[in-house]
Parts: structure tokens; sequence; C-alpha cells
């Protein structure tokens, strides 16, 4: 029996692999999402308003709770709703950050005092404070003064129910396995293929790959020990989708068809770069993660962050190269490797989007933003990138609605967003091309449209089950190992493998929406929540063109498809959201 054969007969073990893996991650976050939105979703305890009578002294009254983001106004929508003279709809903003409550008028006009006192800016909140909002005084309570010392967490002052671990234990131990097991079985099926004269780089491969799946299970047994209360889901997720990603990259390759075109130092130099990628960012993840939940260095560097964003763009419109054969040049060259910095931009922008909304945003605050998100999208207008805008744009509106639940303006960000890429089709040739052949795609086949249709020609050969590893024909797809990757996936391992990324990708923002609802702090909601948007727009993003959906973007897949600078942006971002997760909201009278 030869090896096509045998992996055609085998095809079935690593998608039932992957779909036991995929169904346990998806029924556990879905029941601790609703879980935590039942028994977490609650007001600060410790910490209320209370009325106050001309004499400066609380009369008999409800309290009024606070949430680590609370609007007062008359609105029906703020969290506090008031009546009284002077008082708009939405007046004034106390949030909790870094273990203090503040105060701030919710716009410039609005007028709140403080002990009498009108304030300019956002001021922190002592026990006893008396609050002017309008002609209502509120007094500002805190119970924790009297507090034992050792609480000083908030999950330890608000008795937190946390997920029942017997529902949960059992399903990511066996997710953890299934997922080990996939990658195994796989790399075996792999190694089946090996041309003769590539045999002597089977070790190395070995190695390399043994030492990638050896990093990812010591980080998910020693990382919860360093990081209290960190998702552990999410390194399940890292361990899976790195690992798809990985072995394709490896039967990309190595297989005949794809590899004859490569000597044998230039196969090992394009797996040698793809490994170090991995490497050397899973090397740095776990230090990124504990930066983030042990200290506030990311909130301190936004500002640094706010000019490295159009810096990165600027210096990739200077100096990019590759705009002849991906109509944008967003490559450096740096000696032997190439570096796109569009990418690491990403980050930044993220981190700069998080600290402006980490709570509703002022409108002077907002205008600051949207002059500087103008600059940011302009020199992506110009490089151009329309990957980078189809993925950051959805990002920055899901957040600032979320934010801020101001709807109209947000209908106007779309409006903007949608005229600039019109105006990209007038201008931009490339942009023109792509359009214009994905329009034509169901009545001709031309060469603004096959790598379309060779995608998804080869979903259609791989069916539900796939033809097993080796037997898809990735060599007449351009660019399959990147932007067309997911196809080259479909056509192995089936629609049903395809449908598991997909879910792949939505757990993984189910875990950012966790994150975000136990989060005590709006920026590490806002953040957490942009990430996992992040991940799952440029996921759906890419899917939806491989598969005729939408035009085809130039983004890559994350963790899965071909990069360096990609699969280091991801990783870190991972690590970023690891770290949100295990923070402990420090609380302080």
């Amino acid at each position: 029996m030869d090896a096509y054969t045998l992996s055609y007969l085998l095809r079935y073990i690593p998608i039932i692999l992957l779909a036991g893996t995929v169904c346990l991650l998806l029924f556990d976050s879905l029941g601790e999402l609703r879980w935590d939105m039942r028994k977490n979703v609650h007001p600060f305890s410790g910490f209320f308003l209370m009325g106050v009578n001309s004499k400066n002294e609380a009369y008999q009254t409800k309290s009024l709770p606070l949430f680590h983001t609370t609007l007062v106004g008359t609105a029906r929508s703020c969290d506090i709703c008031l009546t009284g003279t002077g008082i708009s709809k939405k007046h004034a903003i106390i949030y909790f950050y870094e273990g203090d409550w503040f105060i701030r008028s919710a716009s410039g006009k609005n007028i709140v005092t403080l002990n009498g006192v009108r304030i300019r800016h956002a001021i922190p909140l002592e026990n006893k404070d008396i609050l002017g909002i309008g002609d209502v005084k509120l007094l500002f309570v805190s119970e924790k003064e009297s507090a034992d010392e050792a609480f000083v967490s908030f999950s330890e002052h608000e008795k937190i129910e946390p997920y029942p671990k017997e529902k949960t234990r059992m399903k990511r131990g066996f997710s953890l396995l299934f997922s080990n097991l996939f990658s195994v079985f796989t790399m075996i099926l792999i190694l089946l293929f090996i041309p003769k004269e590539f045999e002597r780089t089977i070790s190395l491969i070995l190695i390399f790959y043994g030492v990638f799946l050896l990093i990812s299970n010591i980080y998910y047994l020693i990382l919860p020990k360093l990081m209290k209360n960190l998702d552990k889901t999410l390194l399940i997720l890292l361990i899976q989708l790195s690992s798809i990603g990985f072995l394709f990259q490896i039967r990309l390759e190595l297989f005949p068809g794809v590899s004859t075109k490569y000597t044998l130092d230039e196969l090992m130099m394009n797996l040698t770069s793809q490994g170090i990628s991995y490497l050397g960012a899973f090397l740095l993840f776990p230090v990124i993660a504990l930066i983030v939940s042990k200290t506030y260095f990311i909130e301190k560097i936004w500002s640094i962050c706010a000019v490295l964003t159009p810096a990165f763009l600027l210096i990739t419109l200077l100096f990019g190269r590759g705009a002849e054969s991906h109509g944008a040049g967003l490559w450096l060259s740096i000696g032997g490797f190439s570096l796109q910095l569009t990418e690491f931009a990403k980050i930044t922008y993220l981190i700069v989007l998080s600290a402006f909304f980490k709570n509703r945003a002022t409108r002077k605050n907002q205008f600051i933003f949207a002059i500087w998100a103008a600059v940011v999208f302009g020199l992506i207008f110009l490089l151009p990138d329309l990957g980078s805008a189809m993925i950051l744009l959805p990002t920055t509106i899901i957040i600032y609605m979320v934010m801020t639940s101001e709807y109209l303006t947000t209908f106007l960000i779309l409006l903007t967003g949608s005229g600039m890429g019109v105006l990209s089709y007038s201008l931009f040739s490339h942009v023109r091309r792509r359009i214009d052949g994905w329009g034509l795609l169901w009545s001709e086949i031309n060469d603004n449209n096959s790598q379309i249709v060779y995608g998804l020609q080869a979903v259609g050969r791989g069916g539900l089950l796939g033809r097993g590893i080796g037997n898809g024909s990735p060599g007449g797809i351009p660019l399959a190992a990147s932007d067309m990757i997911f196809s080259v996936i479909c056509e192995e391992l089936g629609l049903l493998s395809g449908i598991c990324i997909v879910l792949l990708f939505i757990i993984l923002w189910l875990r950012s929406a966790k994150i975000t609802i136990l989060s005590k702090d709006g920026y590490s909601s806002s953040l957490a929540l942009g990430i996992g948007t992040l991940f799952f727009v440029q996921a759906a993003v890419v899917i939806a063109g491989t598969t005729g959906i939408i035009p085809l973007t130039g983004a890559t897949i994350p963790f899965i498809a071909r990069g360096g600078s990609s699969v280091i942006t991801v990783i870190f971002l991972l690590g970023i959201l690891l770290g949100l997760s295990a923070r402990k909201a420090k609380v302080t009278s």
C-alpha cells in the first residue's frame, strides 16, 4: 500500500481529533461565558454612592451601585439615572483604574464638582467625597478601609464564583490530548511523503517540531502556576492553531510538485525562517504575558505607541518593497530577512485604541483620536494595504460602539470607511483588478480571479472529509502557503476541518469576551475585546476572500499562514490577551 492510499484511508483520524478538540473547547467556552455573565456581571461591593442633603449628610436612601465604568446622567441608558436641574443626558463618568476610583465630566461643558470645587479633568476619589452633578449631591462611600489587608485582589473581595472546575478540567484535559494527538499523527502522515532527496532533513524537522510541541505543553503546565486565574483554553488554542500552521507549512515545502522548485539549501532556509519566527515568538510569549499580568506597563506606553504606529507605516511607505508582485510595498529587507512593520503596527494601534476608549471618551478625546486615526488610515490608504484597512476598521468600530454606546457616530464612521473603499477602487489599479475579477468570478476565469477559482476548486475537490494529507494539488494554487492556505487545508482535510478552523477563531473571540466581562478596569476590557475581535475579523476576511464571498485582500489567516512578522505579531497579541486574563484588579479604599 503506497503513502497516498494510506493517507486517504487514515484521513478520518486527524479530522476526528480536530473536531473533538473544537467541540470540547466550544461547549466549555459557551458554558463558561454564560456562567460569568450570570454570576460575575455585578457592581463592586463596598463602593457605592448615596444621596446627600443640604447639610452634606447622607439621608436614608437606597445606595447607588458602581461598576468599573459608571455613566451618570438623565438618560435611561445611564448606569445611574438622576433627575434634577442642570443634569445632562450623559453628565459624568465614574470609573475604576489601577486600583483607584476617578470621576470626570462626560463632556467639557458639563459641570461636575468634587467637595464643592469644579473639576476640569479626571480626579481620584476618596471615601466620603461629595460629588456635585447638577443640583444633585452624592456621597462616595468606600467600606474597604476596614478590610483585611490580605485581601488585595478583586476576586477575593468580591468572592466571585468561579466556573465549576469539575465541568472544565476534564474537557480541557481531553482537548489538549486530542490536540497533541492531531499534531503527532498528522506529522507521521507528512513524513510518509518526504522525497528521497530530502530524507536527511527529517531529523532536523522532527527536532524543530518536537521542541515546538514540548515548549507549548510546558507552558500549559507551568504558566498557570506563575499567573493565577490564567485562561488555559487560550494556551490550547495556541497549540492547536500553531500546530495546523506549522504542519501545513512543512507539508507545502516538502511534497513533490511543490518542493521541486527549491534546492535543498533554499528549502532549509524557508523552513528555518518559519521555524525561527515560531520559536522566537514562543520564547517571548510568556515574558509578554507576565509583564501584562503583573504590571501596568502596556497602558503606560500608549503615547509611545501613538507615535510608533504612523512611524511604522511611514517607513514602510518610503522604503517598502513588493508592490510589483503584491500591489503594495509592505516588505522591508534587512540583511537576508524581510520584515513587515505594518504587522507590528496592529499591536501599537490596539494599545492606543484601548487607551482612548478605556472608558466613555469625551468628545474632545474622540476628536483627538479621530485625527490620529485619520492619519493612520491615510497612510494605510497610501500604501495601499487593503487587508489591514479591512481588519482594523471593523475592530475600531466595534470597540468604539461597545465603549461609547454612540450608535449614530458609529454609523458615520462606517460610512466613512465605505467611502475610503470606493476611493481606493477609483485610485488604485490593483484594487480595481481584484474587485472586477471577483465580480466575474462565476462567469469567467481571468488573471484577476484565477487565484480564487483555483482555491474554490480545491475546496470542492476535498468535499466534506478531504482527500488525505499529500493527495491535494496545492502546486496549482498561487500563494498556497500564505493567502490560500485555507483552501489547501480544506482539500486535504475536508470542509469539516475548515469549519473547525472557523470555530477555533469563534472560541478565541468567546474567550476574549469572557476576559472583557471579568476585567474590572476599562482598559483591560477594551484591549481584550480588541484583540479577540481583530483575530476573528482577520480570519473572517481571509476565509471569506479565499471562498469568494469577498475580494481577496492580501491578508493572511492568523497562526496558520506563512509569514515571519505576521506569526510574531499574532503570538505577541495572544500573549497580551493571556496576561489580561490573569490580571488581578487591585481594590483600594
